[in-house]
C-alpha cells in the first residue's frame, strides 16, 4: 500500500456549497476557491493543515508578486494547476506507505522498537498516562488509518511537547497562533502567507536526516521534531475517526530535528555551558548558582553588546585571564567571580533590563527568551510566543485578557482570530469576532484597556486597599463572563468613533455598580461612598483610555486642572474594633 498524500483523501474540508469532504493536497490547492474551511474536528489539525498547505503552496510558488495575488483574487477555484508543476515531479515524496521513500519517515527506525500508535494523537493514552474518559488500555488493541496518521504527523509539526525524549516544535508547545479567516480557503491561504521569501529546497518531505542550518518558510511552517516509520498492521476501523481499512497499530519514533534558535539564544546556551565548565552547581536546577546562571542567560547578548567595558571593570582577575578568551567564557567567568565574592549589586547592575540607551544598539532577538522561529507569521506576539492559561488559572484572563490580546496584535490583517494552544495538553477554540473596520479594532483595543485598570476595581471601592477582598475578586470573575458577550456581540456592528466614551461607559457601569452593590458592607453611607469611589475609578479609566496619545498642549493642561479640582472621597474613620 502507497496512500499518496497528493491524490489520496484525506484532508477534511468543507465547502462552499456545505458539503463535507475529505481531499488531497492537489485537490484542496486548486479547488481551494470553493472550499470554505479546512473542517477537523481538532483545533490542532486545523492550524497545522493550514501551514502545511501554506508550505506547499510556497515551495511550489516561492514568490507571489502583486500579479499573481491579483489572480488569485479573481480566480474562483483555486491554485492554478501550472503553479503546482512540483507535486507532480517529486509525487514519490508523498507516499505515505510503500518499500521507498515514505513522507515525513526514516528508514533507518525500521529495527527498532516500536511504539503504540498512540504517541501521534494525545487524545489517546500514552505509556506513563491513563485517559480515564475513554478506558481503553495501552497495548495496541486499537489502531489509526493512515489519513489520521497523517493528521497526527504534521499535528507534531506544530504543536509537538518538549521532554527528556523528544525536541519540541518549531515553536514550544505554549505557543498560542493566529489564523486569518477569509471568506475561502483561497483568500486564506494568501492572507497568511509569510512576508518572506521562501527557500525551496528546504522542503522537509525532500531532506531526511539534517535539518536546514538556516530554516526557511517553507521548512518552518511544516518542521519535523520527530522521526518516524510507521508499521502496518492490518485491516479493521480506526480508533479516531471510525473508517475502515488498513490500520497501523504501531510506529518506531526517535528524536527528530531541535527547535531552530536564534543567534542571541545560541550565545545564551554558551555561556550557559561556560558556567557549567567552572562549577558543577551550574548543573543543577535548583541551586542558587543556577538561577544566577539561568539570569545572566537570559540577558548575555545585552551584556555582549553594550555592558562589556563595565563588566571588564568589574573583572578582579584581568592578569590570570586565559589568553584568547571568548565572551561567553568571559561572561561567565567574571560573573562567577562576582557571586563567590557577594558583590550582589554589581551583577544586579549587570543584568538589569535594557536601558532606552542600549536598546537603539540591540536586534530583535537580543532580548528574544524563548525558543521559536523568530519570523512565524502566526504567533500573536512579535518576538515572544503567548499561552494560554490553564484549568486553574481565573476564568476572566481566559474570557477577557486572552481574545482582547490576540486582536489587537493581529487586527491588521485578522478578521477572526484562529486556533490556539498551550502547554498544558489542553487546546481551544478562541472566540471568533468580526472587525468590520478600524473602529471597531480600536473599541476592541480600548476595551482590553479598560478591563487591565478595572480588574484592581477591589483598591478603589474601599477604604482599606490592602486586604485581599476576595470577596471583590469573586464578583469580578463571575460577572465578566456576561460582560465580554456583550462586548463581543457589540464588536460585530460598526461603532462610530464619536461613541466609543458612551460605549465603554454602558458595558462597564453596570458591571461596577453590581460588584459594588453586592460587596459593599456597613451603613447605607458607606455603601453610597464605595459607589462614588467606584464611578470616579471607572471615569478615570474611561478618559484614560479615550484620551488622544499625543494630546496638545492646551489640551494637557486643561484635563489636569480638571483632573485637579476633582473632588476626593472622604473616607471614614476606623473605629477601634470596627472593621476597615
Amino acid at each position: 500500500m502507497i496512500f499518496n498524500l497528493l491524490t489520496e483523501r484525506w484532508i477534511p474540508v468543507l465547502y462552499t456549497d456545505g458539503r463535507y469532504e475529505r481531499v488531497g493536497i492537489r485537490q484542496a490547492l486548486t479547488e481551494a476557491g470553493r472550499i470554505r474551511q479546512i473542517a477537523a474536528s481538532n483545533p490542532m489539525d486545523n492550524v497545522a493543515l493550514l501551514r502545511f498547505l501554506m508550505a506547499v503552496l510556497m515551495w511550489c510558488k516561492p514568490e507571489l508578486s502583486d500579479v499573481d495575488r491579483a489572480r488569485l483574487d479573481g480566480d474562483p477555484q483555486g491554485i492554478p494547476k501550472p503553479w503546482l508543476e512540483k507535486l507532480n515531479t517529486h509525487e514519490a515524496a508523498f507516499n505515505l506507505l510503500g518499500d521507498g521513500k515514505r513522507f515525513y519517515q526514516d528508514a533507518s527506525l525500521k529495527d527498532k522498537n516500536p511504539r503504540p500508535i498512540a504517541d501521534l494523537l494525545v487524545e489517546f493514552p500514552g505509556a506513563d498516562s491513563v485517559n480515564h474518559l475513554r478506558h481503553v488500555v495501552h497495548d495496541g488493541s486499537y489502531g489509526f488509518c493512515p489519513a489520521c496518521c497523517a493528521l497526527g504527523i504534521l499535528r507534531l509539526s506544530v504543536w509537538a511537547p518538549a521532554n527528556r525524549f523528544y525536541p519540541a516544535s518549531v515553536n514550544p508547545g505554549s505557543a498560542a497562533y493566529a489564523i486569518c479567516q477569509r471568506e475561502n480557503l483561497l483568500q486564506t491561504l494568501v492572507a497568511n502567507l509569510p512576508g518572506i521569501p521562501a527557500q525551496a529546497g528546504q522542503a522537509p518531505w525532500l531532506l531526511v536526516d539534517e535539518p536546514p542550518n538556516s530554516p526557511g518558510a517553507v521548512a518552518s511552517l511544516a518542521w519535523r521534531p520527530r522521526k518516524f516509520w510507521l508499521n502496518v498492521a492490518e485491516s479493521g476501523h480506526c480508533a479516531y475517526c471510525g473508517q475502515s481499512g488498513t490500520l497501523i497499530k504501531r510506529l518506531c519514533i526517535a528524536m527528530g530535528w531541535p527547535t531552530p534558535v536564534t543567534t542571541a539564544q545560541q550565545f545564551g546556551k554558551d555561556v550557559l555551558a561556560e558556567f557549567q565548565k567552572l562549577n558543577s552547581d551550574y548543573r543543577a536546577k535548583a541551586t542558587q548558582r543556577r538561577k544566577l546562571a539561568d539570569k545572566v542567560v537570559k540577558i548575555a547578548p545585552v551584556i555582549s553588546k553594550c555592558r562589556m567595558p563595565a563588566l571588564l571593570q568589574a573583572d578582579s582577575s584581568t592578569a590570570n585571564a586565559p589568553l584568547g578568551e571568548c565572551d561567553a567564557a568571559k561572561i561567565a567567568r567574571i560573573v562567577d567571580q562576582l557571586f563567590t565574592a557577594g558583590e550582589h549589586e554589581t551583577i544586579k547592575e549587570l543584568t538589569k533590563k535594557p536601558t532606552k540607551e542600549e536598546q537603539p544598539h540591540l536586534e530583535r532577538d537580543d532580548t528574544q527568551v524563548k525558543k521559536f522561529w523568530v519570523d512565524d507569521p502566526h504567533l500573536l506576539r512579535e518576538a515572544e510566543a503567548i499561552g494560554l492559561p490553564d484549568l486553574s488559572a481565573d476564568v476572566a484572563l481566559h474570557a477577557s485578557k486572552f481574545w482582547r490580546d490576540a486582536l489587537k496584535l493581529r487586527a491588521a490583517k485578522a478578521v477572526a482570530i484562529g486556533i490556539v494552544g498551550d502547554g498544558q495538553y489542553i487546546f481551544h477554540d478562541t472566540p471568533a469576532v468580526s472587525l468590520p473596520g478600524a473602529a471597531a479594532v480600536k473599541l476592541a483595543t480600548l476595551t482590553k484597556d479598560c478591563a487591565d485598570t478595572l480588574r484592581d476595581l477591589k483598591k478603589e471601592i474601599t477604604p482599606n486597599p490592602k486586604r485581599l477582598h476576595p470577596e471583590i475578586s469573586a464578583a469580578i470573575v463571575l460577572m465578566t463572563p456576561t460582560t465580554e458577550a456583550r462586548i463581543r456581540t457589540t464588536l460585530a456592528k460598526q461603532v462610530p468613533e464619536a461613541d466609543h466614551n458612551e460605549f465603554l461607559r454602558d458595558i462597564y457601569a453596570p458591571l461596577v455598580e453590581q460588584v459594588v452593590a453586592c460587596t459593599a458592607r456597613g451603613s447605607p453611607l458607606r455603601r453610597r461612598e464605595s459607589m462614588d469611589r467606584a464611578h470616579l475609578a471607572l471615569d478615570s479609566a474611561l478618559n484614560k483610555a479615550t484620551a488622544p496619545a499625543n494630546p496638545a498642549p492646551a489640551e494637557q493642561g486643561a484635563s489636569d486642572t480638571a483632573a485637579a479640582k476633582a473632588p476626593k472621597p472622604k473616607r471614614s474613620r476606623k473605629k477601634k474594633g470596627g472593621n476597615a
